[in-house]
């Protein structure tokens, strides 16, 4: 019996050092990054480089020069001279209102006007032939000063005659309603024989061919910064379509001129309003159309520039893994800008080491790791060519 429970116990306690031994290996080789077993890892060596110093904003298109066309009379509409979308010139008719009114406001100004000219010349004989009796004391002062005030109303009357005559025939010439600048018609608003009132409703728009603004706002943090900028020069734009599409990936970006930011902020969006003026043709941009705006603020000299995907975020902040005598280093890192995939990273690394691009899962900080592509024996520790 005592046998039987001694043969027991030895077997158990062998047991539980083969248990210890396995959870041991396992647990002590995790710690160590995977035991002796090295990761074939994915990197890139860190650059040294001029990085662009930009600022990106969402923006809106808009017709560098867009005119609303307004009824400067009152009136029925008589013809139509334009269609939607027709290119017209500067000084073309666009719409023909019925100038009868206007014509008959002329007549009636111009016999008024005719009217107060023949007072006005008879008050003035009356005050002339009254002069000489005045002086020689054959009437009063009071009516002396009477034909003198028939005089000035009389000439008052013909100035109001006379106005109402320029304003009638203003009226006339804007029965003409004419496109102040060359460009497309946009949409009408009105057809041939409704009435349209003076400084009512748009009845159109002209936009000019070829020029567009781009309209943005700038947060408020960034607004020295710009300032700056154009203190210093000419701060240029790109301007890329709002569209994830490949097309508009691959478009080549408008380029534009910086030329109006605002010194108070827009109390509905909470930015301070800017504008940037395309140059040139904007090939398939419209007015209306969202972009995507970057304002070139110059470069950034002699920075360390990785791929984004290499950095890491934890608890305590951003890092990178860096290969440094076989293994993989946690290496904590400040990203400062970043532009097209590629960011500005600050702190602890050297020009052309190699930094982890890709995690493998199994990947323990200070593991050991192999670079890809290495050949068999080759220390790791710097990117490959």
């Amino acid at each position: 019996m005592k046998i039987r429970m001694l043969v027991t116990v030895v077997v158990l306690a062998l047991i539980a050092g083969v248990v210890y031994r396995t959870q041991f290996v396992e647990t002590g080789d995790d710690k160590q990054g995977g035991g002796d077993r090295a990761l074939a890892v994915k990197t890139v060596a860190v650059a040294v480089r001029d990085f662009p110093r930009v600022i990106e904003l969402p923006g809106t298109l808009e017709a560098a020069q867009q005119v609303a066309i307004i009824a400067q009379a009152s009136g029925t509409v008589l013809r139509q001279h334009v269609q939607e979308g027709d290119q017209v010139r500067a000084g073309e008719t666009l719409f023909t209102l019925d100038a009868r009114p206007a014509q008959a406001r002329i007549a009636q100004s111009q016999a008024a006007l005719t009217g107060a000219r023949a007072e006005t010349a008879e008050a003035a004989k009356k005050l002339e032939r009254l002069a000489p009796l005045m002086q020689s004391g054959y009437i009063s002062q009071q009516e002396f000063d009477d034909a003198q005030v028939a005089l000035e109303s009389a000439r008052a009357r013909a100035g109001t005659a006379r106005a109402e005559l320029e304003s009638a025939r203003l009226d006339a010439q804007y029965t003409q309603i004419r496109s102040p600048i060359a460009g497309r018609v946009g949409r009408i608003a009105i057809r041939q024989g409704s009435l349209v009132q003076a400084g009512g409703e748009p009845l159109t728009t002209i936009v000019a061919l070829g020029a567009l603004d781009v309209r943005s706002g700038l947060a408020e943090a960034d607004w020295p910064q710009v300032i700056a900028a154009r203190a210093a020069g000419k701060v240029m734009a790109e301007v890329y379509p709002d569209s994830l599409g490949a097309a508009a990936q691959q478009a080549t970006p408008a380029r534009g001129e910086l030329v109006f930011v605002d010194t108070q902020i827009d109390p509905a969006t909470g930015a301070v309003p800017l504008k940037v003026r395309l140059e040139g043709s904007a090939g398939a941009l419209l007015p209306g159309q969202g972009v995507r705006l970057r304002l070139l603020l110059g470069s950034l000299a002699d920075v360390m520039v990785l791929p984004e995907a290499a950095l890491q975020h934890g608890q305590d902040g951003t890092y990178v893994y860096v290969v440094r005598d076989g293994r993989a280093v946690v290496q904590p890192v400040r990203a400062s800008h970043t532009l097209d995939g590629q960011l500005v990273v600050e702190g602890g690394l050297q020009a052309g080491e190699a930094v982890l691009v890709e995690i493998p899962k199994r990947l323990k900080a200070g593991g050991k790791v192999t670079l890809e592509g290495a050949r068999s024996g080759e220390k790791p520790g710097k990117a490959q060519p």
